[in-house]
């Protein structure tokens, strides 16, 4: 759990037990480097030395990363004063539904769109110097999307001279282009609750570099 610097009211700290707004359940990473079995020294030579010298010394290198999403935050409009610090929504108690709608944010296709996933009519405002009785955070156990990456290096080294080498590399960022979302909109009192706005990650890139060693 987060330690809140002021709690929405002092006398019941029960309604700030939450998950931590950076909880991340499931976070992982791996990192691999190959050297390719072609050409002379390896495994699958070919006994041509203009096609062993193409082939020779690439190496393949990359970095898969996962990363389930953080505890979303529910706003909408409240009024507190005098000891009562933060406040938020109330649950709805005449709220008897799913809170997904349209299903979830892993079946809303590639791009950013106007599809609303979460029903705001589970969430009403609390009345005047109030706090509301939500979670802080992951209230109806609600997460952002998870983000994932693959990045994948190759590289070769070419020996021009005994002092002189030419290192060749290509890298490719989310090389399969994948489409993570974004946190949807979080405040019930806005057109945009519940919607996609923004994605995770970057498109992918290619990016090519050279450097000459004497």
């Amino acid at each position: 759990d987060d330690l809140v610097a002021t709690p929405r009211n002092p006398f019941n700290d029960a309604l700030e037990k939450a998950p931590g707004t950076i909880d991340h359940a499931n976070v992982g990473s791996l990192i691999f480097v190959y050297q390719l079995p072609f050409g002379a020294g390896h495994k699958l030579n070919i006994d041509s030395k203009i096609a062993s010298s193409v082939i020779s010394h690439w190496q393949i290198s990359g970095l898969a990363t996962y990363q389930s999403g953080a505890p979303l935050v529910i706003a909408g409009t409240c009024t507190s004063g005098g000891i009562l610090g933060t406040c938020y929504p109330n649950y709805n108690p005449n709220f008897s539904g799913p809170i997904w709608i349209n299903g979830d944010f892993g079946s809303g296709g590639k791009t950013v769109t106007s599809t609303q996933y979460l029903d705001k009519t589970a969430f009403v405002d609390p009345p005047a110097y109030t706090v509301g009785n939500i979670a802080r955070s992951a209230p109806m156990g609600l997460y952002a999307p998870h983000n994932a990456d693959l990045d994948i290096s190759v590289r070769r080294e070419f020996h021009i001279r005994e002092q002189v080498r030419l290192a060749f590399q290509a890298d490719a960022f989310n090389i399969n282009n994948a489409v993570h979302f974004g946190a949807p909109g979080l405040n019930i009192d806005s057109a945009n609750f519940g919607t996609v706005t923004t994605m995770a990650n970057q498109p992918r890139k290619l990016q090519f570099s050279a450097r000459v060693s004497f």
